[in-house]
């Protein structure tokens, strides 16, 4: 492992503890997903070659912990990333940037928002229970999201992949005719169209895996337990194996080193202070 990713795993840390204090102190419920999750249960801590650190909160307990960092963070040292917070930021989860750093992945090197070293944090929204229903929430949770994307200068395509381009270029003709507040504005509405309701799945709309793998049966969140990580303690879902089973499978294996590292093609890094 380089010293520069054993370097910026320590500062993610550093974030996703301050999450910690904030929601312990306001008694809200989060917990590691996704690679995260499978770190803790199977290293302790990081996966050795993994590059970030990602936390779930259903959408009531997210909200409010966007709400509590407006007060509760030091915003010397910390900024709140949504679009909010940054005009310029185009996803539809929150951030948690380290100021004075600099993090850069490759489809975002032309977006204008700040590129500290971060956490990701991920509301979790209805499912709903209809299927009708759901493949209507992720088409036009993925249209809206795509468009907007490339509204705040995100690319998806290298330069060799014209088909990809050409899909995208069409996808940028009717995001000329939309502002970016309005394209936010309706996505969220779709985020949230059926949590009034109770609902037997949940889904983290913007994970990486898509609508249909990141929808999730509820129970397997609701309850957490302590694990440790990295020499201090994050909170996991306690059926942790059910959910990891679900991703990965066999996720006590590692996988080969040919399919290790560098998922979010990270082209720029600059501890700043805290590379010193």
């Amino acid at each position: 492992m380089s010293t520069t990713l054993q370097k910026t795993q320590a500062l993610q840390l550093d974030l996703a503890l301050e999450i910690k204090r904030i929601c312990n102190k306001h008694h809200l419920r989060y917990f590691l997903i996704a690679g995260s999750l499978l770190g803790a249960v199977r290293h302790q801590g990081f996966i050795p070659w993994d590059d970030d650190l990602d936390i779930g909160l259903f959408r009531e307990d997210y909200d409010r912990l966007l709400e509590l960092c407006k007060t509760e963070l030091d915003t010397q040292k910390y900024f709140l990333q949504d679009f909010s917070t940054d005009p310029g930021y185009g996803l539809c989860f929150a951030k948690l940037r380290l100021n004075g750093t600099r993090y850069v992945e490759k489809n975002a090197q032309k977006a204008e928002a700040h590129p500290g070293i971060y956490i990701d944090l991920f509301p979790f929204d209805n499912v709903p229970d209809e299927v009708p229903l759901q493949k209507k929430q992720n088409r036009k949770t993925y249209f809206y999201k795509r468009m907007l994307l490339l509204k705040q200068g995100y690319r998806f395509w290298a330069k060799d992949e014209w088909l990809k381009r050409a899909v995208y270029g069409l996808l940028r003709f009717p995001a000329l005719f939309l502002s970016a507040g309005t394209l936010h504005r309706r996505l969220e509405k779709e985020m949230r169209r059926y949590n009034a309701h109770r609902t037997e799945k949940i889904v983290a709309i913007g994970g990486s895996y898509g609508y249909e793998k990141e929808s999730l049966r509820r129970e397997w969140m609701e309850e957490t337990v302590e694990l440790p990580y990295e020499g201090e303690t994050l909170a996991c879902p306690k059926a942790y194996d059910a959910y990891l089973s679900y991703f990965y499978g066999d996720y006590m294996t590692p996988p080969p080193p040919e399919k290790r590292g560098d998922r979010h093609q990270i082209v720029e890094v600059d501890l700043g202070v805290y590379g010193q």
